[in-house]
């Protein structure tokens, strides 16, 4: 019983492993996203637009274009921050646990490794005709905490939305490449979004 439950606890659906695997990205990866964050002391949801770069398995990048302009690099332990034509910001990414495991658990599902990704979420998967949803419930108490789920949206290979959602009431949602373009709903509502990250593409 114990060596079953162990099993359980390190692999990954089947269904859910075999689409994780379709979802590699060649490296260097780069894709346009449109940001809306849905934040407790905002009266309204602030909306970003800019460019991720995947670059490895140690390796993201982050370019906020709109409404302000900063670049997020991690490479390795190390993350820098700069904001407009300000110095750079060095921080070690062992100070940021939580930043530390959404960034394993981003690239994990970049670098198609279920494995991995099992390590440091529970995953289930809903798949339908017009596309699937891969919900990740963090297994470590310290990250369940704060971040309750991260979601991935997608049809066929290919992610559409990533969708944060905080134990305090925030969340964020991140439309991905063609649908960083489309028109966002009026009000961006969380709900209005996820209708739009569901429907067919």
């Amino acid at each position: 019983m114990l060596i079953l439950a162990a099993l359980s606890a390190t692999a990954p659906p089947p269904d859910a492993a075999q689409l994780i695997a379709r979802l590699k990205r060649p490296v260097p990866a780069t894709t346009a996203y449109t940001e809306v964050r849905f934040l407790r002391q905002l009266t309204r949801p602030l909306v970003l637009r800019g460019e991720l770069e995947y670059g490895g398995a140690d390796r993201l990048g982050k370019r906020v274009d709109t409404p302000y302009r900063e670049t997020t690099q991690i490479e390795g332990g190390s993350v820098t921050l700069t904001r407009g034509n300000g110095e750079p910001r060095h921080f070690d990414l062992d100070r940021a646990p939580e930043l530390k495991t959404l960034m394993g658990g981003f690239s994990a599902l970049l670098g198609g490794d279920a494995a991995t990704l099992q390590a440091l979420y529970t995953i289930s998967l809903v798949d339908n005709a017009n596309g699937w949803t891969l919900s990740l419930a963090p297994r470590a108490a310290a990250l369940a905490k704060p971040l309750r789920e991260f979601v991935i949206d997608g049809a066929g290979d290919e992610p559409r939305c990533f969708s944060l959602r905080q134990a305090n009431g925030d969340a964020s949602v991140m439309l991905l490449g063609a649908l960083a373009g489309a028109a966002l709903p009026n009000p961006p509502t969380p709900a209005a979004l996820a209708a739009l990250c569901h429907a067919a593409p």
